[in-house]
């Protein structure tokens, strides 16, 4: 086992190898799938930032009931593309904090954002 010495809000122990009971019981990994204008309010000061949690961004694409209109030209045709774009912000909390990091994303983002937050268990951390 390993101790970590990052800046993060909460003890994490790594282990050498995968399955070999590293202690990360009752965290969650928290993955928030939303519009890319609505990320500087997921990071922003009242949000992750203010609980000290660092995060991960991702670029991401897909398709689904949405569809994203694109303006050509001097704004006389539009098309619509096959696939919308969105950003995933992942973070790693204790399970005791899943409520309210959760809550404080609903505040940031407000009603009819379309955002989802995703929540699985963290079963083992390795340093690689």
């Amino acid at each position: 086992m390993v101790k970590d010495s990052s800046t993060l809000p909460f003890e994490v122990t790594y282990s050498h190898s995968a399955g070999s009971k590293s202690k990360t019981t009752s965290m969650k990994r928290l993955v928030v799938l939303l519009k890319p204008e609505n990320v500087d309010s997921i990071i922003s000061t009242s949000t992750l930032r203010a609980l000290g949690l660092e995060s991960t961004i991702y670029d991401v694409k897909g398709s689904g009931k949405e569809k994203e209109r694109v303006s050509s030209g001097r704004g006389v045709g539009t098309t619509d593309l096959a696939y919308t774009t969105r950003k995933v912000v992942a973070t790693v909390v204790n399970s005791d904090n899943v409520n309210d990091v959760v809550d404080r994303m609903k505040k940031a983002l407000g009603v009819g954002s379309g955002a989802v937050v995703m929540i699985s268990a963290v079963d083992d951390l390795v340093r690689l």
